[in-house]
């Protein structure tokens, strides 16, 4: 008996150290998937620098007459009101600390891809039982042509999306588990996403609902943590608006003329942006079935999970879901509802601009983490028969095409960034300023005034030398 037992002790401690083995690495994968990310970001904009256009210049401009103590001012010399602090003010603590404010804002959107890379691949490995899965959806985030894109730009869109990812991730931790860690996690998330662009209240009404349409805690535990939750964000939030108020009369500046273009319109062109998502510039014509293919499974995999009443709860010393059954899918999904309603509602009004990738871009891990995490609870249901081959040839079809998207945007991705090494990737960049006679002379003859202004902006629209 002694040996018997010696020898399974031995067995049990060989498997435990395999699996865990296992784990390691594949966690490593992850780290190194968000690694490749951000060194990809970083190359594609070594040459001549991460892209910028209008705003750009108001970050840049600001960061510089932050550094220069003349206060939160644009190129303009206007006080900047028309995005909010948080993205600036990292750039100029660049200069601070020593590194010039755009080489900063490059670093700064090279990381946050990287880490929103790694947050959403470490937190599908903590939630998916498909390691598969997992991969292939971290790769899909790694590949993504709009993260890189922007991600390549000196704009305020991969720190909210780090920031807004990390809230849901923590607000879900918290519905599913408790604890005031996580609720507090959140809320500082959310605050700093706020801080960054101001769709950031839309992260704010999403804890609120979820937090008070949870069933488990009495009305007034509810009502505690969501005053708690929305304190957090709104009061520095709040400050700044008020600040604004004070400078310019105005809450987030003055804007441009409304659109005034039908709904139709709007929901064609949302929906042409996720086509664009899914398939790939370079793959083939039939790739574009796999869209309707895997919105039509997630949407099957959702209305299974429902109808069974088999949701995340696992074992009985869990909190019930949230909502549904549907677990920690809930806090994306509903995330990505009130911000398209969000664009949908403001953009029409405030702007003369379609609704395009940019103004989507929040959604896109979002969304795709709810996908992913309906399709793994869906693959966890017991089929048998033919229900059981339809389903594993589906989750395969799905699987294979989600590599094959991570393959062909990879591809994409270095043909693009290989255009940026050579010719500047076509954006507006420092490129340009060794071939533009302006925007040379205006570089060469900067005034030494207190209030920096980068004319050069306002002279690409004339300047015939500069691109189109």
């Amino acid at each position: 008996m002694r040996i018997k037992f010696t020898l399974s002790t031995a067995k049990s401690s060989a498997f435990e150290w395999i699996a865990r083995f296992v784990r390691t690495r594949f966690t490593l994968l992850i780290a190194i998937l968000a690694g490749l990310g951000t060194v990809h970001i970083l190359v594609r904009t070594a040459t001549y620098g991460a892209a910028f256009v209008g705003e750009s210049m108001a970050f840049l401009s600001t960061a510089i007459n932050l550094l220069a103590g003349a206060g939160w001012r644009d190129f303009l010399g206007s006080p900047l009101v028309g995005w909010p602090p948080l993205f600036p003010l990292l750039m100029a603590v660049g200069g601070w600390v020593g590194i010039e404010p755009f080489a900063a804002g490059r670093w700064i959107n090279a990381t946050a891809f990287g880490l929103t890379i790694l947050a959403a691949g470490y937190w599908m490995r903590s939630h998916l039982r498909s390691r598969l899965l997992v991969l292939a959806a971290t790769t899909a985030i790694a590949a993504s042509l709009p993260l890189s894109h922007f991600a390549s730009s000196i704009l305020t869109e991969p720190l909210f999306v780090l920031f807004a990812l990390l809230a849901l991730i923590r607000l879900a931790t918290f519905l599913h588990r408790g604890g005031r860690t996580p609720l507090l996690w959140a809320a500082i998330f959310t605050a700093l996403a706020a801080l960054t662009r101001w769709p950031g209240v839309v992260l704010i009404g999403t804890g609120v609902l979820l937090l008070l349409v949870r069933r488990a805690p009495p009305l007034a535990i509810r009502l505690k943590d969501t005053v708690v939750f929305a304190a957090v964000p709104s009061i520095p939030l709040a400050g700044v608006l008020t600040r604004n108020w004070a400078v310019s009369g105005t809450l987030t500046g003055h804007r441009s003329r409304p659109s005034r273009q039908p709904l139709s319109d709007g929901l064609s062109q949302v929906v042409e942006v996720f086509r664009e998502w899914v398939i790939p510039p370079n793959a083939p014509d039939g790739f574009g079935y796999l869209l309707w293919m895997a919105a039509g499974l997630v949407v099957a995999a959702g209305a299974v999970i429902v109808g069974s009443g088999r949701g995340f709860g696992g074992s009985g010393t869990d909190r019930p879901a949230p909502l549904l059954g549907l677990g920690p899918a809930v806090p994306f999904g509903v995330f990505s509802l009130a911000y398209l309603g969000f664009i949908f509602a403001v953009v029409p009004f405030t702007t003369d601009q379609p609704i395009d990738s940019r103004y989507l871009l929040p959604v896109h891990v979002p969304l795709l983490l709810a996908a992913v995490l309906l399709l793994d609870r869906f693959l966890s249901i017991e089929a048998t028969g033919r229900m059981a081959t339809a389903k594993w040839g589906l989750a395969a079809l799905v699987l294979l095409g989600s590599l094959a998207h991570g393959g062909f945007s990879a591809h994409r991705n270095l043909r693009i960034t290989d255009k940026a090494l050579e010719f500047g990737g076509g954006t507006y960049n420092v490129a340009y300023w060794a071939t533009s006679e302006t925007l040379n002379y205006i570089r060469d003859n900067l005034s030494d005034g207190r209030i920096y202004s980068n004319n050069a902006y306002l002279a690409w629209f004339w300047d015939r030398t500069a691109p189109p």
